[in-house]
């Protein structure tokens, strides 16, 4: 199985996102996308995720064209964590980690043993298991962002496409939630191309990068041929310095 885009371009409010961008991403891998705010780093992934239409070029989930599938097949294969998350409703922590399972049950059919027990299980992998009868709309910014990702992981796609998945959580959950969702998508076989500020975080998760430079310019390889200082001055306009640590490089600008 793979997700791949076959000469894919991208524009949006009069600027190229990427063009005839060719890319393979196969389960087990960890990807990043880096590039400078306004540059189309959300307007990739949603375009991977069949939200948006491309210019030009196809991608196509387990050799299939996106556009010939369902929605429910595409959300049976890829799961997206978006930016903000709108609550309209009232609904408990459990009754929205639930929506994960709805790919995976038919219509008018209700959740079962086995998806409520899917469900408690994703909340405890992002500790968030005591909260489960509370409203999510009394939720603060970083548990409302970890009950999101448990709710991918009770979805179990095997593409998760992640926009800044690291947003509104303290340090100690920036570093576990990561380190649980890589740690799960190489022992599973599961794929994450996620969306990151961060530099220092690519350096630390992702196997490969995509780095928008604008002008639908994307450099794609292994984080360590692309996470140097010359490529991230060409990508982030400013020049980058690495220091070396315990760990490996981490950078700084100049």
């Amino acid at each position: 199985m793979s997700l791949q885009c076959r000469q894919l371009s991208i524009d949006i409010a009069g600027k190229q996102v990427c063009r005839q961008l060719d890319l393979t991403i196969t389960p087990g891998q960890v990807w990043g996308i880096l590039g400078r705010n306004g540059i189309g780093k959300t307007t990739l992934l949603h375009t991977l995720a069949g939200l948006r239409d491309a210019a030009a070029g196809d991608i196509l989930l387990d050799e299939q064209n996106i556009i010939q599938l369902t929605r429910k097949q595409i959300a049976q294969k890829t799961g997206v964590l978006l930016q903000h998350h709108e609550d309209s409703f009232p609904a408990t922590v459990l009754e929205t980690v639930l929506t994960g399972r709805h790919p995976h049950i038919n219509n008018w059919q209700w959740e079962n043993e086995s998806d409520f027990a899917i469900a408690r299980q994703a909340l405890q992998q992002v500790d968030m298991h005591t909260m489960e009868n509370k409203s999510v709309q009394h939720l603060s910014g970083g548990e409302r962002q970890r009950v999101a990702i448990a709710t991918l992981f009770a979805q179990d796609p095997t593409f998760y496409l992640l926009d800044e998945p690291n947003s509104h959580l303290d340090l100690h959950y920036q570093i576990n939630i990561l380190d649980s969702l890589c740690q799960f998508a190489r022992s599973n076989q599961r794929a994450l191309i996620m969306t990151l500020h961060d530099i220092n975080l690519a350096a630390r998760f992702c196997d490969y990068v995509l780095l928008l430079n604008g002008d639908g310019e994307v450099l794609q390889g292994a984080a360590t041929e692309l996470l140097t200082p010359p490529h991230l001055a060409q990508t982030f306009k400013h020049e980058i310095i690495a220091i070396r640590g315990e760990h490996g490089s981490y950078f700084q600008p100049k």
